[in-house]
């Protein structure tokens, strides 16, 4: 398998890469969906997907100043609507006032570049980041399979690498991050 040098590696290409080499090669490099469908039924599972991109949506828009009240009737769904009041009562607070949402942050690695996108990054310059990343999953990943994931170790990894723009100039020490 050849990888083009600069080819940009996200979380999900580096979990399918460690995963299953093939299905990296199938569906980065040959550019080709993934022979099998993955869950069934097809449908539910892609409704599901795009529900979760309605859900990232609302909470940047929360996240960003717009009030609840303003996002609430969006949700439509009862499972949105679930997420969303869930996201509501446990809205994260005391965090610093320096937020970027959905985010994009990227740095070479190698002859390759890394590439994240962070949900909501909130920084306190000089001091402390904290990144937060939603979770829509079917059924909620144990805390073991999280800290397993690559997302785990690639977004605050690449925070410490590129995010000193963020952080008055100076670059962020590991212990600085919070994931």
């Amino acid at each position: 398998m050849q990888i083009p040098d600069f080819f940009a590696f996200s979380q999900n290409s580096l979990q399918d890469f460690v995963d299953c080499p093939r299905r990296f090669e199938l569906r980065y490099l040959e550019k080709l969906a993934w022979p099998a469908v993955r869950s069934e039924p097809a449908l539910e599972v892609e409704n599901h997907m795009l529900m979760g991109q309605r859900f990232h949506l609302m909470v940047q828009q929360h996240q960003n100043g717009l009030p609840p009240e303003l996002i609430t009737p969006q949700a439509g769904e009862t499972q949105l609507d679930e997420w969303w009041q869930a996201y509501l009562a446990h809205a994260p607070t005391g965090l610093p006032s320096m937020r970027r949402v959905e985010f994009m942050l990227t740095a070479p690695f190698s002859r390759y570049r890394l590439v994240a996108k962070y949900d909501l990054l909130a920084i306190s310059p000089g001091q402390k980041a904290f990144i937060l990343d939603w979770k829509t999953n079917l059924k909620k990943p144990s805390r073991k399979t999280l800290l397993g994931r690559l997302q785990t170790r690639l977004y605050p990894f690449l925070l410490v690498e590129a995010g000193a723009a963020l952080h008055s100039g100076k670059a962020l020490l590991p212990e600085q991050v919070e994931l």
